[in-house]
């Protein structure tokens, strides 16, 4: 069973279903909204040429998410 938690913006309770979604979530459904989203995704290519080599090879992408800042609602 999932505990719900409050959201770390506005201290309302976060969705169960939610947390099960996204269990690394801090901040509820309509603050994720005000916010443009609680993460920022960045991607990168994977270069799979030796190095110093002038061929340029890409093995693929990799992405990472990073998370906004969250200031408590009101405060901004």
């Amino acid at each position: 069973m999932i505990v719900p938690q409050p959201c770390a913006r506005c201290g309302n309770e976060i969705p169960a279903e939610r947390i099960e979604a996204l269990p690394e979530t801090m901040v509820c459904v309509a603050c994720s909204k005000e916010m443009g989203g609680e993460f920022t995704v960045v991607t990168s290519a994977e270069k799979t040429s030796k190095e110093g080599s002038l061929k340029k090879n890409y093995g693929g992408y990799s992405a990472r998410k990073i998370r906004k800042p969250i200031k408590p609602k009101g405060s901004e």
